[in-house]
């Protein structure tokens, strides 16, 4: 990969917006109707505040497998382990997220966000070689430039969305033959395939790996199809070890929790690349509530901790039972609980199951895979057995 790189100086120094919006909303729901932080799980949420003020952010590369790194500063460790933020299709900028990332790397986690796809020309079949070679690239860069903090390769972990979510699960499967750590944890959120694959195997996931798949109620787009397949066909990780969600919507209060496909998206504007085919509408769609910050983010830090601890899902979550509350509101009573379990007989599905028609479903060309770089052509290979 020919590297350009670009450090955003405005994220080197205290992200005091960022952290004004972050109370503003914690002091609103506490108004308008969610208790925050949820109280029957207050011992788990994470510290406040951050123990680090501000996040580096830096584009390298470019083209599809460009990518972003947000790394802790103030104070900069010397090494933090890594998670690799996949967005969904067409996200690709990382404000869109950013609120959801810059958490992450102020908890003391560097993070990589893949490109993967430079727009809508870019081939399904190609993400997962663009990915890779993204990963490997920023591995490689963080270990060998004194001006980033060295990444712990043994606290490897990675969240996706939508199609992120689809392609974090392909990661994993073949993180051993890329060249990449063995991934601690996977969290899968509401993900879905734009080109229905067979390949790589999940069963490939290595069987010591945490994995929690979620689902939305209302999410129309994608359903619940993919997420049960990609919690069916993990075979080689154990029932204690994986999870399934399925958050429900409740509008009884403000800001309501609305299970739907945007609910994981998040604006931190400091982060716009300005990148996007559809950006103004991702920007004003993003919003942060108490569904992030007591949904997602927190499900994502209780598994991807517990990973890199080395405990199982059952151990670090009480068999599940920690990712079922969301919460209080303002009169006393629960916001609608998760359902989370590993029968799938025993959740409710999603309507429509598939989401959009014709999602997933779509006529793409093959890709052309360059033979000159050997990271794209494993994951062609490991794509097309």
């Amino acid at each position: 990969m020919t590297r350009r790189s670009r450090t955003d100086r405005r994220g080197v120094g205290p992200v005091v917006a960022s952290v004004a919006s972050v109370a503003l909303t914690a002091m609103a729901t506490l108004a308008l109707g969610v208790a925050w932080p949820p109280r029957s799980s207050a011992a788990d949420t994470p510290p406040s505040p951050y123990p680090h003020k501000s996040v580096k952010r830096t584009e390298m590369g470019q083209g599809p497998r460009s990518y972003w790194l947000f790394e802790p500063a103030e104070p900069t460790p010397d090494i933090a382990p890594v998670v690799v933020f996949n967005h969904g299709w067409f996200a690709v900028n990382p404000a869109v997220y950013g609120a959801w990332i810059e958490h992450l790397a102020r908890r003391g986690r560097i993070v990589i966000a893949p490109r993967y796809q430079r727009d809508w020309m870019t081939p399904p079949a190609n993400f997962l070689p663009n990915g890779l070679a993204a990963v490997r690239d920023a591995l490689d860069v963080l270990a060998t430039s004194q001006a980033h903090v060295r990444p712990d390769r043994t606290k490897f972990a990675l969240i996706g969305h939508s199609a992120g979510g689809n392609l974090a699960a392909q990661m994993a499967a073949v993180a051993a033959e890329a060249d990449l750590p063995d991934p601690k944890a996977v969290v899968a959120i509401f993900p879905g395939e734009v080109l229905p694959t067979k390949r790589p195997d999940l069963a490939n996931i290595p069987a010591a790996t945490l994995l929690v798949v979620v689902a939305g109620q209302k999410d129309l787009v994608v359903g619940d199809q993919r997420a049960r397949e990609i919690f069916t066909t993990t075979t080689s990780i154990p029932l204690d070890r994986k999870k399934f969600v399925l958050y429900r919507s409740d509008l009884r209060g403000y800001p309501h929790f609305r299970a739907d496909h945007l609910a994981p998206t998040g604006l931190h504007s400091r982060f716009d690349s300005g990148d996007g085919l559809f950006h103004s509408a991702q920007m004003a769609q993003a919003e942060v509530n108490a569904f992030d910050t007591s949904g997602f983010w927190r499900l994502a830090d209780l598994t991807i901790d517990a990973g890199f601890a080395g405990k199982t899902l059952d151990e670090a979550t009480d068999k599940g039972d920690a990712f079922r509350h969301l919460g209080y509101w303002s009169d006393g009573r629960p916001v609608m609980p998760a359902i989370v379990g590993d029968d799938l007989a025993t959740i409710p599905r999603v309507f429509p199951a598939a989401g959009l028609k014709g999602f997933g479903r779509l006529s793409i060309t093959t890709p052309t895979v360059t033979p000159r770089d050997p990271v794209v052509s494993k994951a062609a290979n490991i794509e097309r057995r």
